[in-house]
């Protein structure tokens, strides 16, 4: 009888061993776990509500831990507004920088506009906007980057790869006293509790702490859907070279953003680069050892723009730069236009051409070159005296039947791949992945040279 006490005894203090160090660890663990400030929200018009009957709390210089329901937040002008649910007749007037938080005991989250977040909420007023700024620990956060930046339905090694790579960018952005990092792909998406599934956490989870280090720092860990074969050297981008950030094979073939194309009319082309007249044509002036484009010049009418491939994306909101230009006639695209809200031929008939003055000009040359009435110009642009036009202005031309868009040209852009091509391919990790390599292979492949080390303050 007294072994079997001594047995269940020591038995019981086993357990209590155990769970006392388990409980630990964990205590440790999310102490220890870095903070990430995430910019969520820039409006003048915010609600925010809490997910069930559990209230919110909310803080401040004027708010002492009052509990609420929801409140919803507006910026007319230069004045800016509050009011809590329960009582919507009851305005607070918010001074410019001022700031109060938001939290919640509710496991599900706070509701900002149509999504939810885990963690607390800071709101800042602003001169122009309000900003919402979510404030939670890193691996709940990359919980829900994983499963808005990949398919959660992805292979969970390609999963896992992602969660590494995140976690090392976050930790490498820079601090400001408001926010560490934007929640869109201006750093990385992060669309809140949303897109963190089991599959998410699991993967987070697996490689907590994990991140990636070059000669004991962290590395700029960047990354992109797809490539198109070959990723890019960081230098062929941007100025800045990294070692690891070198260009190596891609395995992204089988993806469906590998090729796409884009079509623009000659109105929106000089939208886009105006004060050129009408763009005749587009030079690629040189290319990267991968094909895509690092500078180009834009021919139009009555001058040129030089432009880097960069910049070009931007503005024209292309997919890549790995891209090639060709004009057609409009005619020859009507039956395969992909988007045909890109060219509205009818309505360009009718529309009125553009035309910059240049030095040297009269309403009789620019008459003549377009074969109108300078008549149909001064009613189309209601000018008073004829003599007097300027170097710069933007005259308005009418179309006649020579000048239609029957006989315009559009430009189609063919393009390769999504995004600008350096670091890790997230379609090209999918694929690795399928075919049996597990994260960290993955990531020495795209991140040449680097290390996978649990996180350390001295590695930023």
């Amino acid at each position: 009888m007294i072994l079997k006490i001594i047995k269940t005894t020591h038995k019981f203090c086993l357990i209590t061993i155990i769970t006392f160090c388990f409980f630990q660890n964990r205590t440790v663990l999310a102490s220890t776990e870095p903070i990430i400030k995430v910019l969520i929200l820039t409006d003048k018009n915010i609600r925010i509500r809490s997910d069930r009957s559990i209230p919110l709390t909310i803080k401040g210089q004027r708010f002492s831990s009052k509990k609420i329901k929801g409140l919803t937040l507006k910026k007319n002008s230069n004045k800016t507004t509050l009011f809590f649910d329960k009582n919507k007749q009851k305005l607070y007037d918010l001074k410019n920088n001022e700031k109060f938080e938001v939290k919640s005991s509710d496991r599900r989250g706070i509701w900002v506009g149509k999504k939810r977040y885990a963690g607390k909420l800071k709101i800042y007023i602003r001169d122009n906007e309000i900003l919402v700024v979510n404030v939670l620990g890193i691996e709940r956060y990359l919980s829900s980057v994983v499963g808005s930046e990949m398919p959660a339905k992805w292979p969970l090694e390609a999963l896992k790869a992602q969660a590494i790579a995140s976690r090392t960018y976050a930790l490498k952005q820079k601090r400001n006293p408001l926010y560490d990092i934007d929640s869109t792909n201006k750093n990385q998406v992060y669309i809140g509790l949303e897109a963190r599934t089991y599959k998410t956490k699991r993967a987070v989870e697996s490689t907590r702490a994990l991140v990636l280090i070059y000669k004991n720092k962290l590395i700029n860990s960047l990354f992109h859907s797809s490539s198109a074969g070959m990723t890019e050297n960081s230098q062929d981008v941007w100025k800045n070279e990294y070692p690891y950030l070198s260009s190596v094979k891609d395995f992204d073939k089988n993806n469906p953003k590998l090729r796409w194309n884009k079509k623009f009319s000659n109105s929106q082309l000089q939208k886009l680069f105006p004060n050129i007249g009408e763009i005749k044509q587009i030079e690629i002036l040189n290319v990267t050892n991968t094909g895509r484009v690092k500078n180009a010049r834009i021919l139009g009418d009555y001058g040129t723009y030089q432009i880097t491939g960069v910049d070009m994306r931007k503005r024209m909101n292309l997919k890549s730069t790995l891209v090639r230009f060709k004009f057609i006639e409009d005619n020859e695209t009507k039956s395969s236009n992909e988007n045909p809200k890109l060219l509205l031929t009818n309505s360009l008939e009718k529309k009125p051409l553009t035309h910059i003055v240049r030095v040297g000009d009269t309403l009789i040359d620019i008459a003549d070159q377009y074969e109108v009435s300078v008549e149909d110009i001064v009613d189309l642009n209601k000018i008073k005296n004829s003599s007097l036009i300027n170097i710069g202005q933007r005259l308005l031309v009418p179309r006649n039947s020579l000048n239609s868009s029957s006989l315009e040209k559009i430009l189609i852009v063919s393009g390769y791949g999504s995004g600008h091509g350096v670091g890790m391919s997230q379609w090209g990790a999918r694929y690795m992945a399928k075919k049996g390599e597990k994260a960290k292979a993955i990531l020495k492949h795209f991140y040449k040279g680097v290390e996978i080390k649990p996180f350390k303050k001295y590695f930023l």
